[in-house]
């Protein structure tokens, strides 16, 4: 106890470290009170309605960051960063003009960056008018005039945008991985109402096996995440006593950490936000009957949740190929004199790293896949009544509150050593 007091001492004496903390509070007090102011012309309830008895809902609001059913003003939240996010990521492995930008080091990826917000824009006035044009046609809110349409719209869009300038505040300024905060603020806000909903409907034994359930998946994931394969590397220029000097090259079994966890997610509800639509339309026949049957394929939890786990063993391969740039880092390696024994320098240290890294991948992207869907097959098969919070956001919380650890402890461990300099 009283290490861990004299921990949390040295963490508040440090002016940076402190300055972080209240930032990303202040970030908190800001996304909450902005969560609670409505916006014109759509009920809450108009929302909850259109997505009562789907999982669809459940996903769409995990991706905004746990503020859609508020139908406030940042009611769709990250959606539609994190959609134009992706857009980019995928078009940089397939148009050689944005492979080239994010080659280009720290001035590439600001451009890209940029036109990122810059698409972030329209894909926000399009949600916004999709959500407003689903609501109506299925009649749970009135047509509004074309003033009030565009201050709904413009609101929504604008509200889209301040949570992108959160998360990229939070990024610079703050803990955690920006946009990845603020999804697990929203997952968080709503774990004492399910906490406290199905504590009341569960008997004792029901109550042991939720926690222990609970627990153990905790347990597990923080596991997995801090999980790392240690490649010895020899620095053949840097000597000490006895022979070259030794370091490691650690590379984590979830390299990509959550990311394609939220990917995956903000993938799914795309097709399911565009069959409300066209269902809401009442367009002919035929149309209609396809779109239902692939929105009842979608809301299907055993399509549902095979889905998740192949889009997240993709997005985690994929990942890793636009993070984990062996090329370079062989390259780098190669520059500072430093090789893996028995692998040789340049294209073959590339090769192993690449091989390493794959295999490392493939455990984790299978455990994060697994992960995601399994308290939801627990749910469903009876074995527990409920779970704290899906898959899903276990992950995106554990592994957001795992780099805040990190980066808290790192800050502490530069100012350790300042005061021998």
């Amino acid at each position: 106890m009283k290490k861990l007091t004299e921990r949390v001492k040295s963490i508040f004496r440090s002016k940076d470290i402190r300055d972080k903390i209240i930032f990303s509070l202040l970030i908190i007090l800001f996304y909450r009170t902005l969560s609670a102011i409505p916006v014109s012309g759509i009920p809450a309830n108009a929302i909850i309605q259109l997505f009562e008895g789907t999982g669809f809902g459940d996903v769409l609001s995990t991706v905004s960051g746990g503020v859609l059913e508020t139908a406030s003003i940042i009611a769709i939240g990250l959606t539609p960063y994190i959609n134009a996010s992706i857009i980019f990521q995928l078009l940089g492995s397939v148009i050689p003009k944005l492979e080239e930008l994010g080659k280009e080091g720290p001035e590439g990826r600001r451009k890209i960056s940029m036109y990122t917000r810059l698409v972030t824009v329209p894909l926000a006035v399009l949600q916004s008018f999709v959500i407003y044009s689903t609501l109506r046609g299925f009649g749970l809110i009135e047509t509004l005039g074309t003033l009030e349409l565009v201050t709904m719209s413009a609101t929504l869009t604008a509200g889209a945008v301040i949570m992108m300038w959160f998360g990229e505040l939070i990024s610079e300024n703050g803990y955690g991985g920006g946009s990845s905060y603020l999804i697990m603020l929203g997952i968080l806000s709503g774990i004492p109402g399910t906490v406290r909903s199905n504590f009341v409907t569960m008997d004792l034994f029901q109550k042991i096996v939720f926690i222990i359930f609970s627990l153990i998946l905790v347990v597990s994931v923080i596991i997995v995440t801090e999980t790392e394969r240690r490649v010895k590397i020899q620095y053949s220029r840097r000597v000490r006593q006895g022979g070259a000097l030794e370091s490691y090259l650690p590379i984590k079994l979830t390299q990509s950490g959550v990311m394609p966890v939220i990917f995956a997610m903000s993938l799914l509800s795309f097709p399911q936000l565009i069959g409300k639509f066209l269902l809401s339309r009442d367009l002919n026949p035929t149309v209609t009957n396809i779109t239902e049957k692939i929105m009842s394929m979608l809301e299907n939890p055993y399509i549902f949740n095979s889905a998740s786990f192949l889009l997240i063993l993709a997005f985690s391969f994929f990942y890793l190929t636009v993070v984990f740039k062996t090329e370079d880092l062989a390259e780098n390696l190669q520059k500072q004199g430093a090789f893996i024994q028995g692998i040789r320098p340049g294209e073959k240290t590339s090769e192993y790293l690449k091989k390493v890294s794959f295999r490392l991948t493939a455990v984790g992207a299978l455990f994060l896949a697994t992960i995601s869907i399994l308290p939801d097959v627990f749910v469903k098969s009876g074995l527990i009544t409920a779970a704290v919070f899906s898959g899903t956001g276990l992950l995106i919380v554990v592994g957001v509150i795992l780099d805040i650890k990190r980066e808290v402890e790192s800050m502490i461990s530069v100012r350790s050593y300042d005061k021998y300099l």
